[in-house]
């Protein structure tokens, strides 16, 4: 397998961690032992060094471009591998401000895109053993469902330097070892939760009912919906009444929803768990012309729920400063390629955006979040 150059002369994030920090002589929390991987809270308290790290990179990221002084003797081979086949424009704007940053850098690159749906876990499996086969300096790799990827991502992180996406929550076992990805990015799901936790007491003083339409099992959803959940019943009065599994799916979200209004008329939200999930609730609703009557979140804050917001669908969406995401891969792959320590996870805000703000108001918050993916033709 080729390797940039230096790499065998540098030492990686993940090694530099293990000469430092010993996992072993951590105080992991009893949670994360159970879970096996870490909230992000509970690395920075562990490792407050990474924190600091964490946020000076963020700042490098936000800022404007740096020119890399690296001379390149081939374009670096990256393989990007993502869930991205569905309805939220997330992974899309990702790919695009990735290469954007590298371009305006001045870093040559290849791409090659391995793409599947959220709940193709076997496919994507297939296309690992097709990266680790192939030639390739990076592999950034959204995984279908993180735990159930664990083993891939640790044949990829001891294969080559792996950036593992949507996902702030490194695995307790593999921390500090040469099975520890050079970095995990994202945004972190609790935070956003909280987000939309604070927003639906405030909105409803903390009285009412809500349901659950999840995601696909797992990491994420357990961090968007459960923690959601956890939130709002321990700080309101409002009560958790009914849940249905919608993997993902606009058209059984849809289904689920027309279940849920039904068994629940009076009901004052219904949660969803990502873009496809919302905009199948929010059908739901609007055919029993329930939308002025239920709240239903967005997740991600994409264009299509951006848009549903402002014609008065959706009444509030956990929004993702989304092109610094993309950014941040680009400038770990630099980071890492010149030699300099890359964190072990980066985080890029999240926000709650509603109904109340106006249309300019929203404007504005997209006029930085998607500053290189722009307006898209999906």
């Amino acid at each position: 397998m080729k390797t940039i150059s230096m790499r065998t002369a540098l030492m990686t994030g993940a090694a530099l961690l293990a000469m430092s920090l010993p996992l072993a002589a951590q105080e992991v929390p009893a949670g994360a032992q159970e879970r096996g991987y870490l909230l992000l809270p509970e690395l920075h308290e562990m490792m407050p060094e990474e924190r600091t790290k964490m946020e000076a990179f963020m700042q490098r990221v936000q800022a404007d471009t740096v020119k890399s002084t690296k001379t390149y003797d081939e374009p670096l081979k990256i393989a990007m591998m993502f869930p991205s086949l569905e309805t939220s424009d997330a992974w899309a704007r990702l790919n695009i401000s990735t290469r954007a940053r590298l371009e305006e850098m001045g870093i040559p690159f290849e791409v090659t895109e391995f793409m599947i749906r959220p709940d193709e876990h076997d496919r994507q499996g297939v296309q690992v053993e097709q990266v680790l086969g192939g030639d390739f300096d990076y592999v950034v790799i959204g995984p279908s469902e993180y735990q159930v990827q664990k083993s891939n991502i640790t044949r990829l992180a001891e294969a080559m330097p792996t950036l593992v996406m949507n996902v702030v929550n490194p695995f307790v076992d593999t921390l500090g070892t040469d099975k520890q990805p050079l970095t995990h990015v994202g945004f972190d799901h609790t935070i956003g939760a909280e987000a939309l936790c604070r927003w639906v007491i405030g909105e409803t003083g903390g009285e009412g009912t809500f349901a659950l339409v999840r995601y696909i099992p797992g990491l994420i959803d357990s961090q968007r919906s459960d923690h959601f959940a956890e939130c709002v019943t321990a700080n309101s009065n409002m009560t958790l009444v009914d849940e249905f599994e919608a993997n993902g799916d606009r058209e059984l979200a849809f289904s689920g929803g027309q279940a849920l209004l039904s068994r629940h008329p009076d009901i004052t939200m219904l949660h969803a768990g990502n873009t496809a999930v919302a905009l199948g609730v929010l059908s739901a609703a609007a055919e029993r012309g329930k939308l002025d009557d239920v709240i239903i979140n967005g997740w991600g804050g994409g264009a299509d729920e951006l848009k549903s917001i402002k014609e008065g669908g959706l009444k509030v969406t956990a929004f993702r400063v989304n092109d610094d995401w993309g950014v941040s891969v680009a400038e770990a792959i630099r980071a890492h390629a010149e030699g300099d320590d890359v964190p072990v996870v980066l985080a890029a805000t999240i926000k709650p955006i509603d109904y109340s703000m106006t249309a300019e108001q929203i404007d504005a918050e997209t006029d930085y979040a998607f500053r290189y993916s722009g307006q898209l033709d999906r």
